[in-house]
């Protein structure tokens, strides 16, 4: 038997059986994963909103820098010839645009993504240049227009999170759209965030997609080195 803790406490009753809950409670213990640790997602968004105000416009190019240098030491970014990559569009957010210029500087075929509100799903656009992009109603940067969504050929998804654990747990801003996105590609999917985005344990849905690798300004996490999956 395998199980990630993924799902907040609340929820783990309700599909779980007796012999299941008697290794979970065994898996909390040995982890020491209490109510403190284990995070709902609502509180974690709130935490990182309140810490990411009170970042200054230095504060944010400064650590958007390392973690520039970070991930452009990596393999999936050295080798990968078509990136997927937002556009940085939230207050205090890792500046994407920074790492946009940069990535075209490598030569790299810049991916970036076009919600389609329609069918609640991203379309694709190959950037090549600022002056292509628009706001939109809400005031992001997009693409004027996106073709449907082909991922066969992205080599390495680059990930918004709001919150995230060193487990690969991501909370994003609520719309699901990159859990769908990122179901459909085998592709390296790696966050990008601050250390103030950090959480040891968040709740999680089912549905929610975990990725592979997070890069902060201090360190690069492989979350697969934090799974203890429960083994019988």
């Amino acid at each position: 038997m395998n199980f990630h803790i993924s799902l907040c406490v609340d929820k783990i009753p309700k599909l779980c059986n007796k012999t299941s809950l008697l290794y979970i409670n065994n898996y909390l213990i040995r982890n020491r994963i209490t109510l403190k640790t284990l995070i709902p997602k609502s509180e974690a968004r709130k935490i990182v909103v309140q810490r990411r105000s009170e970042l200054t416009p230095i504060d944010i190019a400064s650590k958007t820098q390392l973690i520039i240098e970070r991930l452009s030491a990596l393999d999936e970014f050295i080798y990968a010839k078509t990136i997927h990559c937002y556009i940085a569009s939230r207050p205090g957010e890792v500046d994407t645009r920074r790492l946009i210029n940069y990535m075209e500087g490598w030569g790299k075929v810049i991916v970036i993504p076009k919600l389609n509100k329609r069918t609640k799903t991203f379309n694709r656009f190959n950037f090549i240049g600022w002056e292509y992009l628009v706001r939109n109603s809400e005031g992001y940067l997009e693409p004027h227009v996106g073709i449907d969504e082909d991922l066969s050929d992205i080599d390495l998804v680059i990930v918004p999170a709001l919150a995230i654990s060193v487990h690969g747990q991501r909370v994003g801003y609520g719309g699901g759209y990159y859990d769908k996105l990122l179901k459909k590609t085998f592709a390296p999917k790696i966050a990008l965030a601050y250390e103030l985005q950090i959480f040891d344990y968040i709740e999680t849905d089912i549905h929610d997609t975990r990725v592979d690798k997070i890069v902060t300004e201090r360190r690069t996490i492989t979350t697969r080195e934090y799974a203890k999956p429960l083994s019988t």
